[in-house]
């Protein structure tokens, strides 16, 4: 049976923790930064020729699904705004670009460590949050008592030595099943181990709302 081990450090979790950026640059082929001509057609019926890259007219179809707007409503409030030192194709590349990070920062926002605490420190039930690297970064109160009560311990400190945590599924494993199947959790088992003295008990796993690095949220369902 395959285990994952999780050494944890039992310190209740600061409201921040130092971000892990992937900072690898996306794969770019020709089709990408290619302009691609595109006739739009303003209500008026007056027709302008834009030639934008690909990925700023996704941009601009994002914003119309987004806004109820058409892209030929954009394209014609875009007009009414460009000044008379730069063009409408650079306007529009602008907007889009500062669509995209308004909405990368809000799910920055709703995705933060900060909102992940929050969501495991609600949790009626004992919940972690494990890292790719099999360490637990937050847990909440229920999951201390779980620890305290079963293993008659009163300090964090004491719980700390010696103790370990493993669940029955690798953790790169599920993160890569996540990743194929969206909308998915997976049932497993735990096993908490303090010097001669453990216990099993069941836990639901799920990927971790967090925009910052892959982590696992586990929530004990029974031991």
């Amino acid at each position: 049976m395959a285990t994952d081990e999780a050494v944890p450090t039992l310190e209740m979790p600061p409201a921040s923790q130092a971000i892990e950026l992937n900072d690898r640059l996306p794969t770019i082929d020709a089709s990408d930064i290619e302009p691609h001509f595109r006739a739009v057609a303003a209500r008026a019926g007056e027709r302008r020729g834009i030639r934008l890259e690909r990925i700023y007219w996704e941009g601009l179809r994002r914003i119309s699904t987004e806004s109820g707007m058409t892209t030929a409503d954009i394209v014609q409030r875009a007009a009414t705004q460009v000044p008379e030192s730069a063009n409408l194709a650079s306007l529009l590349r602008v907007i889009s670009f500062k669509w995209a990070l308004r909405r990368l920062t809000q799910l920055e926002e709703k995705t933060s460590l900060n909102n992940l605490n929050a969501i495991v420190q609600a949790s009626p039930a004992p919940t972690i949050v494990m890292t790719r690297e099999r360490k637990i970064l937050l847990f909440n109160e229920p999951f201390l008592s779980m620890l305290r009560n079963r293993f008659s311990l009163g300090e964090v400190q004491q719980l700390a030595r010696g103790l370990k945590f493993l669940i029955d599924t690798h953790v790169d494993e599920a993160l890569d099943t996540f990743e194929r199947n969206q909308g998915t959790i997976i049932k497993t088992s735990f096993t908490v181990s303090l010097n001669l003295q453990s216990m099993r008990g069941k836990i639901n796993i799920a990927p971790a709302p967090s925009h910052e690095k892959s982590m696992l949220i586990g929530y004990v369902s029974g031991f």
